[in-house]
């Protein structure tokens, strides 16, 4: 009975962190106009959950936030603008070409969009890579290259959102941000780690091939 109490209450806690950075998130939005706020607070919001998945839960929301905020402001803001755009022009020509042939042009674009949408946030925060261009490029490699796991994060959002407006619709409202932060930045985490592992097997594969000889 004990554990069981023990284990609710670890539950309800994390549930309210995640409603406590969604109200973060939603402000910084707010603050930032839309379009110049939501991509420093999606990266900050990211990189907390970040921390989470790798065990370290005793950092304060609050001032982790903020500076989150203020290390990935530029670049936060041009992916921002960059995604918006690029989103908003996708939209309207869904809405408006009638071309059969066009169309399925267009709706490759919104695959490949989702796909770099999905992976540039976690990207910026995990990687210290240099250059808008080149994270952007690397999204979709890595995207296409890891797209079994793709696809399966595509399909847990939908599946969980679905489930969400069906039985708990207020949920999205509180912690619906936060909640598709953590399921994305949790798959992509497992990407990241798979990468880094074959990497590091092949450099110790590459250094036990040209060791000297004894």
């Amino acid at each position: 009975m004990i554990q069981f109490v023990e284990t609710l209450n670890q539950w309800c806690m994390r549930l309210l962190r995640l409603v406590y950075l969604n109200l973060l998130w939603t402000l910084a939005v707010i603050l930032g106009l839309g379009v110049f706020g939501i991509g420093p607070a999606t990266a900050a919001m990211l990189s907390i959950q970040r921390q989470w998945i790798r065990g370290n839960e005793d950092e304060a929301i609050f001032p982790a936030f903020v500076r989150y905020f203020r290390e990935n402001f530029k670049e936060g803001v041009l992916l921002g603008v960059i995604y918006g755009l690029a989103g908003y022009v996708l939209y309207v020509d869904l809405l408006y070409v009638s071309s059969w042939y066009v169309r399925v042009v267009v709706l490759l674009g919104v695959f490949l969009y989702m796909i770099s949408l999905a992976y540039i946030f976690p990207l910026l925060v995990h990687y210290d890579w240099k250059g808008i261009g080149f994270k952007i490029r690397m999204s979709l490699v890595i995207g296409f290259s890891h797209l079994q796991y793709t696809l399966v994060l595509f399909v847990a959002m939908a599946v969980s959102g679905g489930l969400i407006l069906r039985f708990y619709p207020g949920i999205l409202t509180f912690a619906g941000a936060s909640l598709i932060g953590y399921l994305v930045m949790w798959m992509t985490h497992q990407v990241f780690t798979r990468m880094e592992r074959a990497a590091a097997a092949k450099e110790e594969d590459i250094a036990v091939s040209v060791s000297p000889k004894i």
